[in-house]
Order: structure tokens, then C-alpha cells, then sequence
């Protein structure tokens, strides 16, 4: 074995075993004394392997400051701390300042090279930093001879993450932590469009009808949002009549090699966003989070790393592995908050697209389906009924969590102005926040998940679908306040 293929070997285990880290099991795991690996480890890292990984733990709970609302004693203890204090002393020796105060400065965090062929999570220096913001690309080259590179730390993705449901913001926001952007999930959520979305499909209840492809033009554009809110460079990568798996293997190769994380639909289960975090055996096993990795009619394709990360190795053969792109090297400046806006107004905009109503006009599509009768006619089966309740569940988790995210950005926004702007902005978070809290509304007249048969019930039920209606009406009348505000705002801006 080569000497960097053994720093390789070592780092990648270290790092993936951070929380539980065990030398006497690392040491059976490669056949060599405690006493040879930890001088093995220390002429090829140039560190102690405890002191490593120590450090390393240390990252890891600089990175939850920044990036969780957790208390600092929560994050210790998830450290192997007994207490605050001893936490408190072993913080300072690394970053020089209190675990209280690195939250409020807000040091840059983010991933860098550790070994060759592995990326992980370190703190950035101010020189480093100073450097970073200058510099147009952040870009890291090494060699492409490693059959394998991973990027550890990455943040698990799933359903409920950030307080949301929004699978491709929910990557974004994963990446760009990852990367060093310190950004809200609010203007995650705004610049990628996902606050302000709403599709209904009149010809059928389409399962499709909240995927991001939708959102604008019948394209894959919208993707490149995400990218141009972190003021980064964006690649794409569609699965063509003649794409071949190779090709899909070389660009995920060629971009987890430079440090970058790839965003993926499929992998595991259906096209939905994922992030492959790694690669080996040349690209034929990829790993990283896929939010129905745990899900047990998908997790029989996959292994899993003790890091948590999933391991497939028949990602190809999964038809639904339709994409992969990359939010690359810095480009420009972030996504100004003009065009945000000006995107919100157009993803708002009531509008037809083949047999679509989107934007505003959704709400019309959607109530007449509702209580068109003959969906509900006797005899629907339990699988007929349960497929529109989906698309009825989808299409109330879109507008709870979307305009909750837009009444957030919108506060968020609204502090930067002065009197008049600000009041524009309290009024479009007010007729946001109310969209939010009908959809749970709405969601409470159908009843509670943990009981399907009787949400399906209540579904079918003519008298719940006529309240249904008149609260989708209601929340119809405030998004097109919103809507009426958001104009007025533009108009300043």
C-alpha cells in the first residue's frame, strides 16, 4: 500500500468513526498493534491520533454552533464532555475564544482538504477567510489517480430537517454549510423558489405536481437557483436516451474530487434531490444522505457507513437516477434580493402551462378537483383514494412550509429597510403566516397520519372537501394580498 493511500485509509477512518472512536477497534480493523498504528498515524498525519481526533470532534461542534439552534451544553455533552466547563477549556485552546462568542462572531467554517482523496469540516483563519472573499474561486485541484474520495461532515439530510420538508432546498442549505456560505434556510428557500410555488395538474391527481421542475418553465433551469443564491458555479448532468453510467461516473468523480458535493435525483428510491458525498471502487459504489435511505422498501439496496452516510452500489440500475449537478467554486455574489423578489412575483404569477395552473391560479385547479364528484364516486378503492390523498397532502405541506419560509425571509428582508419598505414587508410576512396556518387547518379537518383509514374517511367525507374548498379560497385571498404587496415592494427596490 502507498504511503498516501495509507494517510487516505487512516483519516477516512478516523473521520468516520468521530463519535464512537475506538483505537482498539481501529487497531483490529487494520491488523496492527495500538503502539504501530499510533506511530503509523503520527508519521503520516503529523499529529497524535488522539489529538486528531479530538480536534476533529472539536470541528464537528464548532460547525453545530453555527449551523443548530442547539445549547452549548447539549453540544459537549454530544461531544463526550461531562460539562460545560471542561467543553468551554478544550474550545478555547483550539479556536481562542468561548464557544459563546465563536456563535456571535461567527467564524467561517468549512470543508477542506485533510488527506488526499478526503475533505472534511475545519475552521478557516482570518487570513483565510480574508482570502476566500476575495478570491473568485475557491476551487481545490489534486491528482484524479485516488479510486476513491470522500467528503465527510456533510449534515444529514431528511424530512423535517431545518424545520422543513422541502427536499432540494433542504440539499442547498446541506451544501452550503458544507462549503463555508453562511445563509439562512429562509433565503434558501426564497432564492430557490420553493417559498412561493404552488401546481395543480387539472387532468389528474398528479404526484407530480409539487416537484420543483414545475415550479416556472417545464425545465430543469430552475435547478441553477440554488447555485446562483450562493454565488457559485452550477453544472448539470440529465439522463438521456444514451447517457451512459460512465459518464454519469466520471462527473460525479471529477466533482467530489475537487471537494465539491453533488446533488443527485435518485440514487435511492425516486427521483427526489440527495447528496452523494463520496465515491469508491472508480465510481461504482457512491455514498452520501438520500432521504429514503432508512425507508424499508428502498434500504435493502443499500449499506450503510458508521458515519451514517448510505453505500449503493446499484445506483445506475435505479431508473430513477435521472440528474446530477454541482454548486461548484465561487462565481460571483450572491443572488441579490431584487431578483428574488422579481422571482417570487413570477413563480406567484397566475398562469396556464399545458394541462398546469400554476402560481395563484393553482387554487382554482385544486378546489375544482376537490369537489369535482366524480373523484369520489362509491367504490373508490383504499389504493384510488389514497393516491389523491397524497397529492392533497403534498399540495398543504407545500403552501404550510413554503409560506412559512416566505414570511421568514420576508422579516428577514424587511429589517435591512427603512419605515416604508418595512411596512411592505410586515404585510407580506402577515398574508404569508396566515397561508401557513390554514394549510394546518386544512390539515386538521383530514385528521392524523398514524390513522389512514380514517383520514381517508374524512377525505372522502363531502361535507370536509366543501370546508376544505372554502379554506383553500381563504388561503387564495391571502397569497394574492401578498402577492398585490410584493408588487409595491418590487416597486421601490
Amino acid at each position: 500500500m502507498s504511503y498516501s493511500t495509507m494517510t487516505h485509509a487512516l483519516v477516512s477512518y478516523v473521520e468516520d468513526h468521530l463519535k464512537s472512536f475506538d483505537i482498539k477497534e481501529m487497531s483490529e480493523s487494520f491488523g496492527f498493534s495500538e503502539m504501530y498504528l499510533r506511530e503509523l498515524f503520527l508519521k503520516s498525519v503529523n499529529m497524535p491520533i488522539m489529538q486528531y481526533c479530538k480536534r476533529r470532534r472539536m470541528i464537528a461542534s464548532a460547525f453545530e454552533l453555527l449551523h443548530s439552534d442547539k445549547k452549548i451544553l447539549d453540544i459537549a455533552l454530544d461531544s463526550g464532555f461531562s460539562n460545560h466547563e471542561s467543553y468551554t477549556r478544550a474550545f478555547q485552546k483550539i479556536f481562542h475564544m468561548s464557544p459563546s462568542q465563536f456563535r456571535i462572531e461567527r467564524p467561517l467554517i468549512g470543508r477542506k482538504q485533510l488527506a488526499k482523496g478526503v475533505f472534511g469540516l475545519d475552521s478557516l483563519g482570518s487570513k483565510e477567510k480574508k482570502e476566500k472573499k476575495e478570491k473568485r474561486s475557491d476551487d481545490i485541484m489534486i491528482e484524479q489517480n485516488e479510486k476513491s474520495t470522500i467528503l465527510y461532515g456533510i449534515r444529514k439530510i431528511e424530512h423535517g430537517a431545518y424545520g422543513s420538508n422541502a427536499m432540494f432546498p433542504i440539499c442547498v442549505k446541506a451544501v452550503s454549510e458544507y462549503l463555508g456560505d453562511d445563509v439562512s434556510y429562509a433565503y434558501i428557500m426564497a432564492a430557490t423558489g420553493a417559498a412561493f410555488r404552488l401546481v395543480w395538474n387539472r387532468e389528474e391527481w398528479d404526484l407530480s405536481n409539487i416537484d420543483i421542475f414545475h415550479t416556472l418553465r417545464e425545465s430543469n433551469d430552475i435547478y441553477q437557483y440554488g447555485a446562483k443564491a450562493l454565488g457559485r458555479e452550477f453544472s448539470f448532468l440529465g439522463r438521456e436516451e444514451g447517457t451512459t453510467k460512465e459518464e454519469f461516473a466520471a462527473y460525479m468523480k471529477k466533482t467530489i474530487a475537487k471537494g465539491y458535493p453533488v446533488i443527485a435525483l435518485g440514487i435511492i428510491g425516486p427521483p427526489e434531490p440527495c447528496i452523494v458525498a463520496g465515491y469508491k471502487e472508480d465510481g461504482d459504489v457512491v455514498m452520501g444522505w438520500n432521504f429514503f435511505q432508512e425507508d424499508p422498501e428502498f434500504s435493502l439496496e443499500t449499506d450503510k457507513m458508521d458515519n451514517g452516510y448510505f453505500l449503493c452500489d446499484t445506483w445506475w440500475e435505479n431508473t430513477d437516477t435521472q440528474a446530477v449537478m454541482s454548486i461548484g467554486a465561487k462565481k460571483d455574489s450572491q443572488c441579490d434580493n431584487k431578483c428574488i423578489v422579481k422571482r417570487a412575483l413570477d413563480i406567484m404569477k397566475e398562469r396556464e402551462e399545458y394541462s398546469y395552473a400554476k402560481g395563484i391560479r393553482a387554487y382554482e385547479a385544486w378546489k375544482d378537483m376537490l369537489l369535482l364528484e366524480k373523484w369520489f364516486e362509491n367504490g373508490s378503492t383504499f389504493d384510488n383514494l389514497f393516491s389523491k390523498l397524497l397529492v392533497q397532502n403534498d399540495a398543504m405541506v407545500c403552501i404550510h412550509d413554503g409560506r412559512k419560509w416566505a414570511a421568514k425571509y420576508f422579516e428577514e428582508l424587511g429589517n435591512r429597510f427603512g419605515d416604508l419598505q418595512k411596512e411592505y414587508c410586515r404585510s407580506i410576512e402577515e398574508h404569508f403566516n396566515n397561508v401557513s396556518n390554514i394549510a394546518r387547518e386544512m390539515m386538521s379537518l383530514i385528521g392524523d397520519w398514524n390513522d389512514i383509514e380514517n383520514m381517508e374517511k374524512n377525505f372522502a367525507d363531502r361535507l370536509i372537501r366543501e370546508k376544505l374548498g372554502e379554506l383553500i379560497d381563504a388561503a387564495k385571498l391571502e397569497d394574492s394580498k401578498a402577492y398585490e404587496q410584493i408588487k409595491l415592494f418590487y416597486s421601490t427596490l
